[in-house]
Parts: structure tokens; sequence; C-alpha cells
């Protein structure tokens, strides 16, 4: 970050790139035909406020990285709440849910782990067209799983 600007030796700054501007634009300005004199001054003119927009820029993003994150910025973010629930068993709840929209993720992820968790082998549950099976024959079959044991 940057210290914060003096007025004084930014007006002297700028003072010194505008008389460097117009010693170059007035020779410049002077052997040009008449049909392109009008483009030495606004080239001038774009250089000079380019160099002050750039420079105030640089100011504007030093001052909101020194403040921080603004009240607005900070509303979007969810609060992080800790809640009692396992880590391990939200995201098998995540998986479940997945499974239940996804038939690739039924069949890929969670058929597998269901499987292992049963002594003999499983029938799988009838399929919906792209999705994974519904809530109830997901609970059928998980009771059987609980059953076995």
């Amino acid at each position: 970050m940057r210290a914060e600007p003096r007025p004084l030796a930014t007006t002297s700054r700028y003072a010194i790139l505008v008389g460097g501007v117009l010693l170059v634009a007035v020779p410049v300005y002077v052997y040009l035909e008449p049909q392109w004199r009008a483009l030495v001054p606004r080239l001038a003119a774009a250089l000079v406020l380019g160099m002050a927009l750039l420079e105030l820029r640089g100011i504007l993003a030093d001052r909101v990285a020194r403040h921080g994150t603004s009240a607005l910025e900070a509303a979007r973010i969810p609060p992080v709440i800790e809640s009692g629930v396992p880590h391990r068993l939200l995201e098998l709840t995540a998986s479940v849910r997945a499974g239940l929209r996804s038939r690739r993720h039924f069949e890929r992820v969670l058929w597998p782990r269901l499987a292992a968790l049963s002594t003999r082998p499983l029938v799988p549950p009838p399929l919906r067209r792209g999705r994974g099976p519904s809530l109830a024959r997901l609970r059928d079959l998980i009771a059987t799983i609980e059953d076995e044991r």
C-alpha cells in the first residue's frame, strides 16, 4: 500500500507532466497539416487524463483494500454455523440427496457404499429415467440392510 498522496506533491507532479506534454505537443501541432491539428490537443488531453485516472484508481484500490470488506459484501457471505451434527453425517446426507437426483451418482457412489454394508447381495431398486431411485425405494433398501444386522 502506498502512502496517502500529498496535494502539493500531486499538483506539482501534474504540472510537470502537463508542461512536458505541452513541450512535445506544441511543436507537433505547428508542423502538422491543418486537417490533423485537432488530433494533437485531444491526444495530449487524453494522455494527461489517462494518467490522472490511473493514479486515482490506484488510490481508491488502496483505500478499499485498507478498509477490508464493506457491510454489503459481508452480508453476502453466509455465516458459518457450527452445528452439533458430525461433518461425515452431513456429507452422507448430501450424497443420498445427490443419489436421488442423479442415476450416475447413485450407481457409481451410493450403490457401492450400500452394497458394502450388506452381507448378502442386494437387488438394486428400480431407477427412474436419468434419476436415482425414489426415496421410498431407498428407504426400503436401507431397512433390509438394517434387518440383516
